[in-house]
């Protein structure tokens, strides 16, 4: 992770313009999206987001007169604009850290390489189509934050599919809402959502749309290209990222699956935590690696953690979780990856 994803990471319970109320844009979302991808695409080479998932929503609303902001296109593709609502108690359950089956952790290396030698093919792997798929379900990457640090995070599905000439589609449907803590799920249950923090009503489906084209770059074959894909030069908590940005915009095959794995398990500072069970019941295998915070950042007491749950058959990713230890220990953001593979028809 960039210095400056790290930035926004660690501050953004700080942002003095979290409770700003902006006026709504005369466009419609939709419209707002298609011409910040516009601005802000690049002709080829690997995605990478240009802000976080968990950026807060009142950031969003507060640049979206800013369309020349990647960061701005990122936020507004995790959900349309936000209109107000009246103040009623918030339903909603508080989220809780994956439990670890090896709490204390120990080197990953050595069961990364043995998982890496047993992969078998999975679904992805036997499926045809002209579309590759994407079905994701998320916690976190659609949050708003209280002065005091306290969030609420929307739970969102989305589904994309790619074309191989670069066209996309995708749609998203807000579910509920979750909360990291008792806390904050109090806190926002006697106060008033501004325009800036409410998303459309819950269940409403936003319906499959075209997205400005984009052609990803191809996965590397060459096991020297991914590992410069997978940024290893920097921590280990910006690889676990790397890691998960490639699984969540690529169709992975096996034989690069095993190299992903090799890559991380040579890679000092990825924990073992042993099998889990993810959110949707799978069971899988984690590890973990601190994410570390730069020089000029250390006066910061946050300190972060990722996670990755992979298959134990196919290696394939299943969950990704972004895990707050201090000062507080709660769940910032969580992915589910629930399908991947390739497909004929859209919807």
């Amino acid at each position: 992770m960039h210095t400056k994803q790290q930035v926004r990471e660690l501050l953004r319970p700080a942002d003095p313009a979290r409770d700003a109320v902006v006026p709504p844009s005369s466009l419609a979302a939709h419209d707002l999206i298609l011409r910040a991808e516009d601005a802000t695409a690049t002709p080829a080479g690997p995605a990478r987001r240009a802000a976080p998932r968990r950026t807060v929503l009142v950031g969003a609303a507060a640049a979206v007169a800013v369309l020349g902001s990647a960061g701005v296109a990122q936020v507004l593709r995790d959900g349309p604009v936000p209109a107000p609502a009246p103040a009623q108690p918030v339903a909603g359950t508080v989220l809780k850290p994956v439990a670890y089956e090896v709490v204390a952790g120990e080197p990953a290396g050595p069961h990364l390489r043995a998982l890496a030698a047993r992969l078998v093919d999975g679904p992805q792997d036997e499926s045809g189509g002209r579309y590759a798929y994407h079905h994701t379900k998320s916690w976190g990457g659609l949050s708003a934050f209280s002065p005091e640090g306290h969030m609420r995070s929307y739970v969102y599905e989305r589904r994309n599919w790619a074309a191989r000439d670069g066209r996309r589609w995708g749609d998203m449907d807000i579910l509920g809402v979750e909360f990291p803590d008792a806390a904050s799920r109090e806190y926002f249950s006697t106060r008033r959502p501004t325009p800036a923090t409410v998303p459309s009503p819950s269940g409403a489906p936003s319906g499959v749309r075209e997205e400005p084209r984009r052609k990803l770059g191809k996965l590397p074959t060459d096991r020297a290209a991914l590992a410069r894909m997978l940024r290893t030069d920097q921590s280990a908590g910006d690889v676990a990222m790397a890691a998960h940005e490639i699984f969540v915009t690529h169709l992975v095959p096996r034989r690069t699956r095993a190299d992903i794995l090799t890559i991380l398990a040579d890679k000092p500072g990825f924990v073992w935590r042993g099998r889990v069970v993810d959110r949707a019941g799978r069971e899988g295998v984690a590890i973990t690696a601190d994410l570390t915070t730069p020089p000029e950042l250390r006066v910061i007491t946050q300190r972060v953690q990722m996670l990755l749950v992979f298959d134990p058959s196919t290696g394939e990713l299943l969950a990704y979780e972004y895990l707050e230890l201090a000062p507080r220990n709660r769940v910032l953001h969580y992915l589910l990856l629930l399908h991947t593979g390739r497909t004929d028809t859209l919807g």
